[in-house]
């Protein structure tokens, strides 16, 4: 996969989709999977705006039974059990468990009627061939097992506790990656760093889109018979010349949010703990935790969004109030996740619940539509939607939809367990560069393709050594990611290619090495290089 600017500049495609996050990345997978022409194109890298700031769940549903929204649960339910099985290598299950106490709303008695109920609904989670990704009914638990599980909380007021299943990506910027791998495979014509400046117009329906080429300056026109806006808070800003239907028919506010990486804090179990009238989750993931989420409303513009020390201090004053025997400090935050989110209001305080799929036909702006959500577990459900809406605007019959169940890029695994076995596994290879555990964490990354980076780490055993002592990812990580995945920037390599980064900073000589495998295959200069590492230095840093 590479940027082919001449083809988005020479074809008119059906399907133009701006914003390559986790709802335009499925959009495209879904429309090219189903015979449309499609482009797709970010201002930044794939995945790299909000649904960078990712808790890694892939939710069944349960947060929905608050308002009883039954139809919502079967909804997340069918979403979770989807991406399981097209993307096996990186969705897992993974245990939580919260306490229950005295009060009506946490009495263990309601908690076991609620997911009691859950499990009803979710009767068919585990119609699945790979029995590794079966979920075990919920069940309620002792007031010790629930303090031995969950020592992070304050033991005061604690009944016992409850587990239930849900999932987690194992690389959540790598399954955004992965529909834009299979949409490209598909036909698809995919660029990241394209922003899009204006829109082309023939009265008023629209046409197309102008844009600049942000790592060459060059700006051209992208021709469809329909755009799709899924810019996530950044739409708003591309609809303020249309007409303020458009504008009114979105949203009209925004959240701000933060997930924290940290030190780890719990070892196998995602943890529960209540700060006020709500929980704050941490999970394992990776030798590291990711606590979150907090939300604030904000104002202002999308770019001028920043996340600075104080705002993480009083997130981990509220961490600290749920989980006060983890005492986690700044010096334990190893990344900020930061995103923003659709409101229902102007205040911010209550969140996007369900996807919006907007044809603009009826605001008086033809050949636009929008999509927006909140959730990496609704994403592809919503790009069925869109791509069934997209065919009706463009007067076709659409296919049947296939990516329940059609293995994403990397994802033709059909069970799990033996995979990994088998990828660790090395009898009969004399001359072997890559040890065991490598092998097994290329497996976890790159699924069924994992093949394509080991094998031209076994041809070239240089590309085996890694790019520090203390950073396990490889040159031939690397390598890969610039040449087969348009990584074009150091922080795309480093934290949404390889692991390399997305758990913390992994050390200065390691982005310097990975600076020297990339500014070799792309002809960076020296300064080119020490500009490259500075930038991927400034993601870790609090402004």
């Amino acid at each position: 996969m590479r940027r082919n600017l001449r083809g988005l500049a020479d074809t008119h495609f059906d399907l133009l989709i701006v914003g390559a996050g986790i709802y335009g990345a499925t959009i495209a997978w879904d429309a090219a999977q189903r015979g449309l022409s499609v482009a797709l194109i970010d201002r930044g890298d794939f995945g790299g705006g909000t649904s960078a700031n990712s808790m890694k769940t892939v939710h069944g549903g349960v947060r929905a039974l608050q308002t009883l929204n039954l139809t919502q649960v079967r909804f997340f339910v069918r979403e979770r059990r989807a991406l399981s099985r097209i993307a096996p290598h990186l969705v897992h299950p993974l245990p939580f468990v919260i306490p229950t106490y005295r009060g009506l709303t946490r009495h263990p008695r309601v908690l076991r009627v609620v997911f009691g109920l859950y499990d009803l609904l979710s009767h068919d989670h585990n119609d699945l061939p790979d029995r590794s990704k079966h979920l075990p009914p919920s069940r309620l638990i002792s007031r010790d097992e629930c303090l031995a599980l969950n020592p992070a909380i304050a033991p005061d007021g604690v009944t016992g506790g409850i587990i239930w299943h849900d999932c987690q990506m194992h690389n959540a910027d790598r399954m955004v990656l992965s529909f834009v791998l299979s949409a490209v495979a598909a036909g698809a014509v995919a660029a990241n760093y394209v922003e899009a400046t204006s829109w082309i117009r023939e009265g008023d329906r629209i046409v197309g889109i102008q844009v600049t080429d942000r790592l060459g300056a060059a700006s051209f026109a992208i021709r469809a018979t329909l755009v799709v806006n899924a810019a996530g808070p950044w739409g708003h800003a591309l609809t303020k010349d249309l007409p303020l239907a458009v504008r009114s028919g979105r949203p009209s506010g925004l959240a701000k949010q933060l997930n924290l990486v940290t030190r780890s804090i719990t070892r196998d179990h995602a943890l529960g703990g209540l700060t006020g009238s709500r929980f704050l989750f941490a999970a394992p993931w990776r030798d590291v935790s990711i606590v979150g989420t907090s939300q604030d409303p904000f104002v202002g513009q999308t770019d001028t969004y920043r996340v600075g020390e104080p705002d993480v201090a009083a997130f981990l004053t509220e961490i600290n109030r749920a989980f006060p025997a983890a005492g986690l400090t700044l010096d334990d935050v190893r990344l900020v996740h930061r995103g923003l989110l659709p409101a229902t209001d102007g205040s911010g305080r209550l969140l996007l619940k369900e996807s919006v799929v907007r044809d603009h036909r009826v605001d008086g702006a033809p050949g636009l539509m929008s999509v927006l959500g909140v959730r990496y577990t609704t994403a592809r459900g919503t790009a069925e939607r869109a791509t069934d809406t997209a065919f009706s605007i463009l007067g076709r019959t659409p296919p049947a939809c296939r990516t329940a169940s059609t293995p994403l890029m990397g994802g033709d695994i059909p069970d799990h367990a033996r995979f990994i076995a088998d990828a660790a596994d090395t009898a009969g290879e004399t001359e072997n560069p890559v040890d065991r555990v490598t092998r097994t964490r290329l497996a976890r990354s790159y699924g069924s393709h994992h093949r394509r980076v080991l094998d031209a780490m076994v041809d070239t055993p240089r590309l085996a050594a890694t790019l520090s002592d203390t950073c396990p990812v490889t040159r031939g990580e690397v390598l890969h990611a610039v040449r087969h995945e348009m990584a074009v920037r150091l922080e795309d390599a480093v934290l949404r290619r390889t692991e390399a980064g997305s758990a913390g900073h992994p050390g200065r000589d390691a982005l310097e090495e990975a600076a020297r495998v990339m500014g070799a295959e792309r002809g960076w200069t020296d300064s080119q290089r020490a500009l490259e590492v500075e930038h991927a230095e400034q993601i870790y840093r609090l402004k």
